[in-house]
């Protein structure tokens, strides 16, 4: 007599947690923590590229040396590295809020010390503290996404998540370099990143915190996540993509003139256009396709995009390279980003993201300074050559190497 009862109310409690359970899946990419999030990359990336194209006039102006140049922005770039999978561990441990809160903060606060600063190796150690706070931002902010992100949708959200960065990058490297034109101040403009900064840390202060399950518990290792296979694949891939995307960007302003071709600045404006319709795009059919089958193809593009370099000759062939250029390096992005949350623990996360972002500026340093090298002394056309081989090599690396990396409840 119990029997029908108790099966009743077991039916019942399955479908609550079921209906729970779709409604914890469902995400709208306009929700609150969504939405707040994008606004503080969009303001946060907005800060650093306001001042990236005028740090070097700004030494110069100091009395800084070519080297010296080089210096002051390798020292923002290797602290970076070298905290950001620290800063990632920690955001497993503590949450990803307060990191952001942490990094944006300090990041912000240290452009008061830009303006009081008269030589230049005091500047050194305040580009070593800027990018420990960068590297403390962005290992908390991808880590934020990645866990906001439902499965089903994790390229398709992380896709549009980079494209508040892409925004950014066309709108305030333009903006920095016209107020420097026009007045000569750099502390108006380290004023105005000062500010952008803080409405990026006081966008992050509205956002809910998200702290995986089982951190108290279970201590993550950061020797142990770095080993882990998925990481080190997709890792590598993304070193190779972006030591060719270093490559590009710092010498093509050098060498499309000597092709002929004044107008360069076309390269870069394609190349925005597409990656902006990529990121989207791309991010998506990885959720419905599978991530191999849009990180591969696009990897294809990317090495067909940089091996067309060697033979530039007219203003449309660099059009076109810039395009499929963008396409292929915007787009195997996030869904290479998603492969990698995908094959991780959720408590471990943050670390493999911060590790494997990571490598996006080791691979442009590699690019600038080593092809840089090859550039020197074999030509340009050879340097893009061989960066179209590393694509290649990236591409077969991801091939092998991803077959052995699923976890058993991660798919494709």
């Amino acid at each position: 007599m119990l029997s029908l009862p108790v099966f009743a109310i077991n039916e019942g409690i399955e479908n609550f947690l079921k209906a729970e359970g779709e409604k914890l899946d469902e995400f709208s990419l306009l929700s609150r923590n969504f939405v707040l999030l994008c606004l503080s990359g969009f303001l946060y990336f907005g800060s650093f590229y306001l001042l990236l194209p005028t740090i070097p006039q700004f030494v110069a102006g100091l009395g800084g040396t070519a080297s010296q140049i080089g210096l002051v922005m390798g020292a923002f770039t290797l602290a970076s590295v070298i905290f950001r999978p620290y800063f990632g561990k920690q955001a497993d441990r503590y949450g990803r809020k307060r990191l952001m809160l942490l990094g944006a903060g300090c990041f912000a606060a240290l452009f008061v010390l830009y303006g009081v600063t008269r030589e230049i190796l005091p500047l050194y150690g305040l580009r070593l503290l800027h990018g420990v706070a960068h590297g403390c931002y962005l290992a908390a902010a991808y880590a934020y996404i990645a866990d906001l992100a439902p499965p089903k949708r994790r390229g398709e959200v992380i896709g549009v998540y980079g494209v508040a960065n892409v925004i950014a990058m066309a709108l305030f490297p333009a903006w920095g370099s016209l107020v420097i034109a026009s007045s000569h101040d750099f502390s108006r403009l380290f004023t105005y990143s000062l500010i952008i900064a803080g409405l990026a840390c006081t966008a992050v202060m509205f956002v809910d915190e998200l702290k995986p399950e089982g951190t108290q518990v279970q201590k993550v290792s950061l020797k142990q996540v770095a080993k882990q296979p998925a990481v080190l694949v997709a890792s590598f891939t993304f070193l190779t993509a972006s030591t060719v995307y270093g490559t590009v960007i710092t010498f093509l302003p050098v060498y499309a003139p000597q092709q002929g071709i004044a107008n360069f600045g076309i390269f870069f404006t394609t190349y925005a256009c597409f990656t902006l319709v990529s990121r989207v795009v791309a991010g998506k059919l990885s959720d419905r396709y599978g991530r191999k089958a849009v990180i591969l193809p696009f990897l294809v593009l990317l090495a067909l995009a940089t091996g067309l370099l060697p033979f530039l000759s007219s203003e449309r062939l660099l059009i076109v390279i810039g395009g499929c250029f963008g396409l292929g390096f915007g787009a195997f992005m996030p869904a290479l980003n998603a492969f990698v949350v995908d094959r991780t623990l959720p408590h471990e996360r943050a670390s493999a993201l911060a590790f494997f972002t990571a490598f996006m500026d080791i691979g442009i340093t590699t690019g600038a300074v080593g092809l840089g090298i090859v550039g020197e002394h074999w030509g340009y056309g050879t340097m893009y050559g061989l960066g179209s081989l590393l694509v290649c090599l990236g591409m077969l690396l991801f091939a092998l190497g991803s077959e052995k990396t699923r976890l058993p409840d991660a798919g494709e």
